[in-house]
C-alpha cells in the first residue's frame, strides 16, 4: 500500500476509533477535556465528537477503498486536522490555560497535518509522472 492510502487509513482509523470512545464513554473524554460532565454536555460530546468523528473515519476509510477518492481524503484530514490544531493553539495563546490534553492534542495535530503534506506532496508527483 502506498505511503498515502497509509497515512489515510492510519487517519481513518483513529479518527473512527476515537469517535466510537465518545459516544460510547463521554464522560472520559469529558474530564481528559475539563469539560462539565452535565447529561446536556456528555450528548453534545456523543453527538460531535463521537457521532462526527466517527461519519468521517467511514468516509476516509471510503477513500482508501477508492483510490480516486485519496486525494479528498488527505485534504479533508489535513483541513479539519489543521484548522483544529490552529484553532487549539489560538486557544491556549488567548486563554493562558494550556495543559497537558491540550498541549498532547496539538502534537498529534501537527504531526498528522506533516504526515499528511508529505503524502499529499507525493500523491501529487505520483499522479503527474
Amino acid at each position: 500500500m502506498s505511503l498515502d492510502r497509509v497515512v489515510l487509513a492510519l487517519s481513518g482509523a483513529f479518527v473512527l476509533l476515537a469517535g466510537v470512545a465518545c459516544v460510547v464513554d463521554p464522560a472520559s473524554f469529558s474530564q481528559q477535556a475539563g469539560l462539565s460532565a452535565t447529561p446536556s454536555a456528555l450528548t453534545e460530546i456523543r453527538a460531535f465528537y463521537g457521532g462526527l468523528q466517527v461519519g468521517v473515519g467511514c468516509f476516509l476509510i471510503w477513500c482508501v477503498r477508492q483510490r480516486t477518492l485519496t486525494f479528498a481524503g488527505l485534504l479533508l484530514v489535513a483541513f479539519a486536522v489543521g484548522g483544529a490544531g490552529v484553532a487549539r493553539a489560538l486557544g491556549m495563546l488567548i486563554d493562558q490555560a494550556p495543559t497537558a490534553f491540550h498541549l498532547t492534542n496539538l502534537a498529534v495535530e501537527a504531526t498528522t497535518v506533516a504526515l499528511v503534506a508529505v503524502a499529499l506532496s507525493r500523491h501529487r508527483r505520483l499522479a503527474h509522472a
